[in-house]
């Protein structure tokens, strides 16, 4: 499984080569009004319900940060509401790491960065970083879908073009965590004359 990690600076290659601390911010640093980049409206959302929950405002229903929330046999001005058995819709923060299954400069432009590296094994990178933080991040290649479900690895078809893999720890602080030397390859670095 090839694994890519797009940089913002060429100089950070360095740590990702030959070793050194790297920063990891939290899930929520992407996010933004609009879809742009890296940014997007909807990280760092868990929304698993048959429909919108905040569509139910439409009926004067108000519900947010919500796990296992069960709405059935509901009426509004005599018109059946729709049941939901276990609905979550809250936001949950965590340290990420975004990679991407494949490289090019067009992704990378989308993207906006400058350079990328590619990871030589991406199950012992996370062994290490688990390691320094104490727990067992979540690895998983993300999925796209075209509804109103989120996850941390369910994510609007709008951001497909990412062709992502993420790294979830369930940690609420960014850390400046150490890379071991070899993890990854120069890949390519856009050079600022070109």
């Amino acid at each position: 499984m090839e694994i890519y990690l797009y940089l913002t600076e060429p100089e950070w290659v360095e740590p990702w080569v030959n070793g050194g601390e790297v920063p990891i911010k939290l899930a929520s640093a992407y996010l933004s009004d609009t879809r742009a980049g890296i940014m997007t409206p909807d990280e760092n959302l868990i929304h698993e319900s048959p429909v919108p929950i905040p569509s139910l405002k439409n009926f004067g229903i108000h519900i947010e940060q919500v796990k296992n929330f069960t709405f059935t046999n509901n009426t509004y001005n005599g018109v059946k509401l729709p049941d939901i058995h276990n609905g979550s819709y809250y936001t949950e923060d965590g340290l990420i790491l975004s990679f991407c299954h494949h490289f090019d400069e067009e992704t990378a432009k989308r993207l906006e960065k400058r350079a990328c590296v590619k990871i030589n094994d991406i199950s012992k990178l996370r062994k290490k970083l688990d390691k320094q933080l104490g727990c067992k991040g979540l690895m998983k290649k993300c999925e796209y879908t075209k509804d109103h479900r989120r996850n941390h690895f369910l994510k609007s078809v709008e951001d497909e073009w990412q062709d992502e893999f993420r790294i979830f720890w369930r940690v609420q602080k960014e850390k400046n965590l150490r890379i071991p030397a070899g993890t990854a390859q120069v890949v390519w670095i856009h050079e600022q004359n070109q």
